[in-house]
């Protein structure tokens, strides 16, 4: 049954300041608006910081933050001056990989390294304190891989995997002009075609074998191709779709630790993923056949081929896959990690009650 829960404040208690800074409209900018989103439904006042837009300055002392929610990739002199001229900001950042790992990794993969010039900057803070933590989007079992040198300059990786919007995600309704065997929403460039063009594209040819609706920001090479989509229909095409797929960066197949933002919202829709295969979201996240995974694009086709065949098989998976995201991985489950670990305890236990009571509404028991 669709639900709709509507944002509010819950102005209880003291209220901070929280700014997270920001640098361009790609996928984490959707993460930290739904971080942005249940920090206001929690009840403190939050600015998105637009880094290209306004200078360090005028940002920290227009607002002056008691939260700063940054990347260490994004440091500069400026940045380090406000966040030292703050002893009483508590701030993390999220942290370019930098760890045993990265010697596995050539240049041939689209990853993000820390640079010498960002990691003496983390430096220089650590002697004044240092950010509370840095994060990044990988499970803490492979941040102990991947950023386990940031431990060398005094600051702790911990894991922000990616989540689901609540607010922007459930709610979803079928409607007919987005039905389809196969929905996808996502960009389409040549990294990314090194897995989307195996993977998804075989879906494409013969023409008409399979009704494939594709929406996104970039041109795609097809007729499949149907431009943009608002965000508030996103949750309808999962749920019109009878296979929503994801499929990962290369470097995610190849290595097992990047699990991408999609299948969390798929499945908080309620929609039914079939996904490539990524160890760490076969290993670590969706343990209890909430996904079925592909290792190889034949086996992606045949999986595809069976659920368009027997369509009503889909449904313990969706069940599964939507109580899993709902009670573990939505963006209320993340703040309430990021303020735990800023030191704020009384404030996650805030935001976990807040959750409790939105999931007692829908109907769904932790």
């Amino acid at each position: 049954k669709p639900y709709v829960y509507k944002r509010r404040r819950f102005i209880e208690g003291f209220i901070m300041r929280i700014m997270i800074s920001g640098d361009g409209p790609h996928a984490h900018h959707y993460i930290r608006l739904g971080w942005a989103r249940v920090f206001e439904t929690i009840g403190h006042q939050t600015m998105m910081w637009d880094i290209h837009s306004k200078s360090p300055f005028d940002a920290f002392d227009e607002f002056e933050p008691d939260v700063f929610i940054g990347q260490t990739y994004n440091l500069n002199e400026s940045t380090v001056k406000c966040i030292k001229e703050r002893p009483n900001l508590k701030y993390a950042l999220r942290a370019s990989d930098w760890g045993d790992m990265q010697s596995q990794i050539s240049s041939d993969y689209n990853t993000l390294t820390a640079n010498k010039k960002e990691i003496s900057f983390v430096e220089e803070l650590c002697k004044t304190g240092g950010p509370s933590f840095v994060y990044n989007h990988y499970h803490q079992r492979w941040m102990e891989e991947t950023h386990n040198k940031w431990k060398d300059v005094g600051v702790n990786p911990v894991s922000m995997l990616s989540a689901a919007d609540v607010f922007d995600y459930m709610g979803g309704k079928r409607r007919q002009e987005l039905v389809c065997d196969l929905g996808f929403v996502g960009g389409y460039w040549e990294y990314k075609a090194r897995n989307l063009d195996p993977y998804l594209l075989q879906f494409s040819h013969p023409v008409g074998k399979y009704n494939l609706k594709i929406f996104g920001n970039q041109g795609w090479p097809g007729a499949f191709y149907l431009g943009w989509i608002s965000n508030d229909r996103v949750k309808d095409l999962f749920l019109s779709a009878t296979i929503c797929p994801n499929v990962s960066e290369p470097h995610s197949q190849d290595f097992g630790y990047d699990i991408i933002e999609r299948p969390f919202k798929i499945l908080a829709a309620g929609g039914f993923c079939i996904s490539d295969y990524v160890q760490s979201m076969a290993e670590d996240v969706f343990t209890d056949d909430e996904i079925p995974f592909a290792k190889t694009p034949k086996e992606f086709k045949e999986l595809v081929d069976h659920y368009l065949e027997n369509p009503d098989e889909r449904i313990p998976h969706m069940q599964k896959g939507q109580k899993c995201v709902l009670t573990k991985h939505t963006y209320f489950h993340r703040v309430s990690t990021m303020l735990r670990e800023l030191g704020f305890a009384e404030e996650s236990e805030k935001c976990d009650n807040v959750y409790s009571e939105i999931l007692n509404q829908i109907g769904i028991k932790q």
